[in-house]
């Protein structure tokens, strides 16, 4: 059982939420594990609406969801008062998502409340949220807000088996993320990656060359811009677009082959890195 959560340091957008989706998505349909992909941001359903467009009805997804639990309509606040009570365990969480693909891949959204200081407020019990969630799935995929309080993101982050930090390919980004590794001994931890989202391989600044600047010892992981996969994740069609690419082969060629490839790389690359981490051979 596995915390995989997901960061971005950068005042610029790095496309976090939606390399979170991409990575969820394939995990779930081309892995035998029961994932929680719990989402943090402050009145915002980007990742949500990657899965769910409420102005339609039906599409292939249909056909691996089950119905929703009854509690949903409470929202997160809902399960975050059941957990200030001491009445929160494993089946108080799944009764509280939104299934996505059955017995596979489940929704935690994030809180409804447009009130920023009720926000800060839950977002006190997130790890704790997380903690419950990994004995309920295989794999809980946190898809971490910066704004929260430094205090609660690193609550999470400790209680993560992988943290992986997301960069933007340009020198600022590199710079700062050496800052943060200089100033916090987290970031200098072996089970803290970075991952480049939106990544465009005609960029100087590559994976490999970000990892050589950096001293990294793993090559950072990379979700690639790909429009056809954010159209669909902004119709909520984010299943049907994987689905319908999945058996594309890993040549690289052509732009779906590419981001496919390139993600089916990155979720072999993070499932190994967090087996290594629970059974102890990164130490």
């Amino acid at each position: 059982m596995s915390i995989i959560t997901f960061i971005n340091k950068d005042m610029k957008e790095s496309g976090q939420t939606l390399s979170v989706a991409a990575i969820a998505t394939l995990m779930a349909i081309e892995h035998n594990y029961k994932i929680l992909l719990f989402s943090t941001d402050f009145n915002d359903k980007t990742l949500e609406e990657c899965f769910f467009n409420p102005n339609q009805n039906g599409g292939i997804k249909n056909l691996f969801t089950k119905s929703l639990n009854a509690d949903i309509s409470n929202g997160l606040e809902g399960l975050v008062r059941m957990f200030a009570s001491n009445r929160a365990d494993k089946e108080t969480i799944r009764s509280y998502t939104k299934p996505i693909l059955k017995d596979r891949l489940d929704l935690l959204q994030p809180p409804k409340t447009k009130d920023f200081k009720e926000y800060m407020n839950v977002s006190v019990y997130f790890s704790q949220i997380v903690d419950v969630a990994n004995s309920a799935y295989d794999i809980v995929l946190v898809d971490l807000c910066n704004k929260i309080p430094l205090a609660n993101q690193k609550k999470v982050m400790d209680l993560s088996t992988l943290v992986l930090l997301g960069l933007n390919q340009n020198q600022k980004s590199m710079q700062n993320f050496a800052d943060l590794k200089a100033q916090d001994e987290f970031y200098r931890r072996k089970n803290v990656m970075i991952t480049i989202g939106k990544y465009n391989m005609n960029s100087k600044y590559t994976a490999k060359n970000i990892g050589r600047y950096l001293k990294e010892k793993n090559v950072p992981v990379v979700v690639p811009y790909n429009i056809l996969f954010s159209d669909n994740c902004s119709d909520g069609k984010i299943i049907d677009y994987f689905l319908a690419i999945q058996s594309m082969n890993n040549t690289g060629v052509g732009k779906n082959e590419y981001f496919i490839s390139e993600v089916r790389k990155t979720v072999e690359k993070i499932d190994y890195l967090r087996q290594a981490q629970e059974f102890g051979l990164n130490n």
